[in-house]
């Protein structure tokens, strides 16, 4: 099975640009900003990688699924056991080996979708556990109520801020991960693995922060297009993941100029 990989930005200018901002030590919204724009394109093409798609899909539809009728026989059609069902643990282990069925059938992985896969599975096991009892573990009536009620636009924005916090931080630590073991040492910006390990925690937080720009549309353009329009389209999810995007990097730079 082929993989794909997100494309290499080391011998662009945008990257160079990048790399003379971590040597100058400069602020987190800078260096944030300036990895939003070098990967850009691979950001913008991500929406049309198969993989990422089958991932944005379950992250709009499985709300819907849960909260109508036949929830079950939706899930066996996506491979999905009732006792998959269950519990949390066992929806998120499902539904990694659907997304890993469905790249098979394509005959490829890819880095996106990877990055996407990852950013699902985290979104949902903290949104999901966060609306369930601590004390006893759920049933999985429980779970799916817990599901279902990311189908209304609010919550579903929250949802979504989630997950398109943790794939822009993930993307731009893809990236950024392979240059940073350079910059540590005497002198360098880092001066240990602490430094760097703080460094990411901090570009984590900057990147959620950010990602309020996403929770604000998202909820009205889940209400416009489920509940007004009727239709859920494939296209209609690309639409909206690549608006995403496209807002969380303007915020970027927006913060990087107002700090």
């Amino acid at each position: 099975m082929g993989h794909i990989r997100l494309g290499t930005l080391q011998q662009s200018k945008k990257w160079r640009d990048v790399i003379g901002l971590l040597d100058a030590g400069a602020d987190i919204e800078s260096i944030a900003d300036a990895a939003a724009r070098a990967s850009e394109l691979d950001l913008r093409r991500a929406s049309d990688d198969p993989l990422f798609q089958n991932v944005t899909q379950l992250l709009v539809r499985l709300p819907l699924l849960a909260r109508a009728p036949g929830f079950a026989d939706e899930m066996a059609k996506l491979g999905l056991s009732t006792e998959s069902l269950s519990s949390v643990t066992g929806l998120l282990s499902g539904l990694n080996d659907v997304i890993s069925q469905q790249a098979f059938e394509q005959g490829r992985s890819s880095d996106a979708g990877e990055l996407a896969r990852t950013a699902l599975l985290e979104s949902l096991s903290v949104q999901l556990r966060d609306k369930l009892p601590t004390l006893f573990e759920p049933t999985s009536q429980e779970v799916r109520a817990a599901l279902a009620s990311f189908s209304s636009g609010q919550a579903f924005s929250l949802l979504a801020r989630d997950f398109f916090a943790r794939l822009t931080y993930r993307s731009l630590d893809y990236y950024l991960s392979r240059e940073l073991a350079n910059h540590i040492g005497k002198g360098q910006r880092f001066g240990d693995d602490g430094d760097r390990i703080a460094f990411e925690s901090a570009l984590r937080q900057h990147t959620f922060e950010a990602s309020k720009i996403v929770e604000t549309f998202a909820g009205g353009w889940y209400g416009k297009t489920v509940w007004k329009e009727q239709t859920l389209s494939q296209d209609k999810i690309n639409d909206f993941t690549r608006y995403a995007f496209k807002k969380l990097r303007s915020e970027l730079g927006r913060r990087r100029t107002a700090a």
